[in-house]
This record gives C-alpha cells, structure tokens and sequence, in this order.
C-alpha cells in the first residue's frame, strides 16, 4: 500500500496528539492489526478510523474521529473514563465517515480508479478497561471481493469489466461485525478496477444472493454478457472468477484457489476447506488470523503448504517482521504477500519462548501448531510426498546490512538453536527448488516460516 500524503487537517490532528490530563487519566489509543486489505497489509499514516465506546447500555464517546500516527490510532483530547476497573466495548470502523458510523454502506458504482473506499472494515473489543498502552483490535472485512481473471481469445483488448444485477447498499452490523443487501434497495452496474491490463479485474460487492451479472468490454466496440442465476456472497468473503472471452461470446468458469480475504470458495455454492489440514497427503485448510492456508500431509507430519504472513496483535512490518523481498526491496503487494508470505526473525517468531535443541515451540504458530524443527524439516524434504514445488521463496531480510537478499533464494525457519542461541538453523533453497540444506544465520535475520500440527 502507498503512503497516503497527509492533509492539512490530518497533519494538524497529529500534531495536537493526545496527553494526559492534569490527573494522570490515560489517552485512548488503538493499535490496530488488519486482515489483507485491497491496497495492502497495514493502515498508512494519515488513514482515518471511527472509535465508539459504550460502557453496558451507557454511550461514553460516540465516532470519535481517530487518526494514525504511523503506530497508533489516536485523537485530540480523547481520554479514558476514571473508573480503571468498569470494562468497556470499543467499535471502530474505515473509512471514517463525519455523518456518524454508518448503519448503510454503500459501495463505489466506480471502482476503476480503486475499491479502498469500498472495503469497509469493522473491529470490536469487548472487556476493556482504561489502560495507558494502545488496544489491540483485529479489523475485519464486511463487504465481499471479486477477481475477475480473464483468458482473451478474442481479436480485440479487452478495456473495461462492470458487475451488474446487485444491490450496492448494505446494512451494517457491528456487533458479528458483517454486513447484508438493504432490502427493497435497487441493482445497479459497479465498474471494476483493473489489476492488471487486460488480464484481471476486482471489485468490492456488497454481500448477497442474487443473479450476477458480467459484461466485458472490447475495443472494437463491443460487450459480451454471462449471466450467473444466483450467486451467494458472504460477508468477509473473497471469490476468484475465470472469464475466457471469445470473438462471440463469454465463458464463465468459478473456481480458483482464495488466497487474501477468507475462503469463500466457489460462486456456485463451494464451502471453503476443513479446519486442521487433510490426512494421507490430501489437502486441507488451517484458517489463522483470518486468513486461510492451505495444508497437506508431508512425511507424516501436516504442514502448512504456504508461507506464514501472520501479523501479531501490536506487531508492526519493519521490526522483527518484513515484508516479502522482490528485486533488491520489499514488496507490500497484497497478492504478492499471499504467495510469497513475511519475513520473521527468530526472536518475533518464537516470542518470549526459549528453544531448546530440538523442542518444538508454538511461537506466533496457531494452538496446536509450532515452529519446526530442522529435523522435521530434514524429515519433510526427504519424504516421497514432498515436491519442491511446495517451496515458495521470498529471499531474506539480513540485519547486519539491513539488506535484502533477492527472492532468487528462499529460507525456511526451523526453532533449532546454532551457536549457542545466538543464530538457527534455516532451510536454504533456490526458486526452482534446489535444496542446498540447513544452514545457520543470525537470529536477527528475516526468513519464511510455515507451521507444523502437532502430533
């Protein structure tokens, strides 16, 4: 995601901050983690979010207008109740609207320029209690995405793609937090935004069944038509569509792996994967920080068969975390991150947690799953359900230049110490596949990791 240029007035909120009052009462401050955004991973300084908080049935501030400093949310003056014990409920949504938080919702009709306007995201903290330090909140998506990839057969370029036969109001609620069609509300044509020339489309649809609706545009003048009899879109749900156009007609195939919003499978009424990864090399899904990885059975163990890009609650990309190398820098492209996943160093990876040679550690793994070890990794690529295809390099952050290695190279973490604890042992490997082996590096350093389920 770029960095947003501040305005004059969200320059000045900044610069007025927040402190204490004469009697020491905390500033509010949130500190928000996001699932994969449409423009990226993190909110950028300047962005702007809602905050409301309700003490039981007692409103204590309501769509107080925050801004981020780069760290944190904050506003002018903006302080915590007195009574340190008496728990709360936060709500906070963005984009940020001056007429109140929104009960409606409306999606962009014109989505070719971006959908960030479109992609309404919803926290909710409940059991809060006054605090000096930033408050965690996980922000979700409500709204559904659509890709559009398309194959062109046709003897045109393709120059535009608009979803058509769908309400674009919903009705907001934020105590799931997700979010549903207005009723009685009429359809209308939304313009997608093109990702790549030509090639893909996206646009953010409000949540809904009803008959969908595509038409692709040509420059010869010409626009071909498919129609979908009922399509489900659920709220927080991203879906891949494959369009192949021809000289006469368009053909629509819904499949597609769901890899940045949660799995919402198929249009035609797929269901996601199972929960904890498949047996006897089958594959399944591991759903985690709202995101959904694929998994299979290597060598007896279930692995993660793509790269963690975990953010833990407070964590910030930069320090102990990195974004995917592509080139000679980081790359914050959302689908980009998905398949390449972040870079960890060992002491973010496995927290607090000391490991001892050999000990599996959970780190910032879901429960019941940790960090490998280098003989599980050992064990992985030996095994006859192992292909090198399963690897994904991302290259590698090195703190002692504060340089990235190019992405020609992957590193896989394992939690074996080297060196007295002061490095680890990681897994080496080129972009084709070719296994060099583990080797040690620094415990600074930023490497992949992918968890294993415990057995």
């Amino acid at each position: 995601m770029k960095t947003t240029l501040l305005t004059a007035l969200a320059a000045a909120a900044l610069a007025a901050g927040c402190s204490k009052s004469d009697t020491g009462t905390p500033c509010v401050k949130i500190a928000p983690t996001i699932q994969t955004r449409v423009t990226g991973l993190h909110f950028d300084t300047g962005d702007r979010i809602g905050l409301s908080i309700a003490k039981g049935s007692e409103t204590y501030v309501q769509n107080v207008l925050m801004t981020y400093d780069g760290t944190a949310f904050t506003a002018p003056d903006l302080l915590w109740y007195n009574d340190s014990n008496e728990k709360s409920t936060l709500t906070a949504y963005h984009p940020y609207s001056g007429q109140g938080m929104p009960a409606e919702f409306s999606v962009a009709l014109d989505q070719t320029s971006g959908a960030a306007s479109s992609d309404l995201l919803v926290a909710v903290k409940k059991d809060v209690t006054p605090t000096s330090a930033p408050v965690g909140m996980l922000f979700y998506h409500v709204m559904s995405q659509l890709t559009i990839v398309i194959t062109n057969n046709s003897d045109a370029s393709v120059t535009g793609v608009t979803v058509g036969g769908l309400v674009p109001t919903a009705v907001v609620d934020y105590t799931v937090p997700s979010a549903a069609a207005k009723g009685g509300a009429a359809a209308s044509d939304v313009e997608a935004f093109e990702v790549t020339a030509g090639a893909a489309y996206r646009v953010i649809l409000v949540p809904q069944q009803a008959a969908l609706t595509v038409t692709v545009a040509t420059n010869d003048g010409k626009s071909r038509s498919k129609t979908l009899s009922s399509a489900q879109l659920e709220s927080g749900k991203r879906y891949d569509m494959s369009v192949v156009v021809t000289n006469i007609d368009i053909d629509v195939e819904l499949s597609g792996e769901v890899v940045d919003w949660g799995d919402g499978g198929s249009l035609d009424g797929g269901e996601g994967g199972d929960e904890g990864g498949g047996e006897g090399g089958d594959p399944g899904t591991l759903s985690y920080g709202g995101v959904d990885y694929p998994t299979a059975t290597i060598g007896g163990r279930v692995w993660m068969t793509r790269n963690l890009r975990y953010l833990p609650d407070g964590a910030q990309v930069g320090t102990g975390i990195w974004y995917p190398c592509r080139g000679s820098e980081g790359s914050n492209d959302a689908e980009y991150v998905a398949e390449r996943g972040l870079l960890y160093s060992f002491t973010t990876a496995l927290g607090s947690t000391a490991a001892a040679s050999g000990t599996p550690v959970r780190g910032i793994c879901p429960p019941g799953w940790h960090v490998p070890t280098g003989a599980e990794i050992e064990q992985m690529i030996a095994s006859p359900e192992y292909d090198a295809s399963l690897l994904r390099s991302a290259g590698m952050w090195n703190s002692e230049t504060g340089r990235y290695l190019p992405e020609t190279k992957g590193y896989l973490m394992s939690c074996t110490p080297q060196d007295g604890g002061s490095g680890y042992q990681a897994l080496s490997y080129s972009s084709g596949g070719i296994v060099a082996g583990l080797a040690p590096f620094p415990a600074g350093n930023g490497v992949s990791l992918r968890c294993v389920k415990d057995s």
